[in-house]
C-alpha cells in the first residue's frame, strides 16, 4: 500500500508532535505554533539557528525538522539527537546548496510544521 506524501508528513508530524508534548508541552506547542511565521520572515537557516541558541524545547523541535527534512529530500533517515551534531552539517549543506534546493527545504519545513502545528493541539500534555 502506497502512502501519499501528505500521509507520510502526517506520521511522521505524529511522531514528533507526541515526542515534543511528552517532554515539553505548552514550550513545544508554542514554538511549533510560531515557527512558520519565523521562517516566512526570516529564512530558514536564520530560524534554525535561532533554536540552536535556545533551550532543549527549542531544540528537540530543531532536530525534528531537520531530520523531517533529510529524510523527505536527501533519502537519509537520521536519527533523532539531543545535542548538535546534526545542527552543523545540515547548516553548511543548506549553504553550498543549490537555490532551488534551499527552497525545496523550506517549502518542506513549512509542510513539516503545517502538520506538527495541528497535531500539538490533539495531543495531551504529560
Amino acid at each position: 500500500m502506497t502512502q501519499t506524501l501528505d500521509q507520510q508528513r502526517a506520521a511522521l508530524a505524529w511522531g514528533y508532535a507526541t515526542a515534543g508534548m511528552a517532554q515539553h508541552g505548552k514550550e513545544y506547542k508554542g514554538l511549533a505554533k510560531g515557527a512558520p511565521a519565523l521562517i516566512m520572515n526570516s529564512g530558514l537557516m536564520p530560524t534554525l539557528a535561532f533554536y540552536a541558541g535556545k533551550g532543549t524545547a527549542a531544540q528537540q523541535l530543531l532536530d525534528h525538522l531537520i531530520c523531517g527534512m533529510s529524510g523527505r529530500l536527501s533519502g537519509q533517515k537520521l536519527a533523532i539527537s539531543q545535542d548538535m551534531r546534526l545542527f552543523p552539517e545540515f547548516m553548511k549543506m543548506l549553504q553550498s546548496c543549490a537555490s532551488h534546493d534551499y527552497m525545496r527545504y523550506t517549502d518542506e519545513a513549512l509542510e513539516q510544521l503545517k502538520w506538527i502545528r495541528q497535531f500539538v493541539d490533539a495531543v495531551p500534555e504529560h
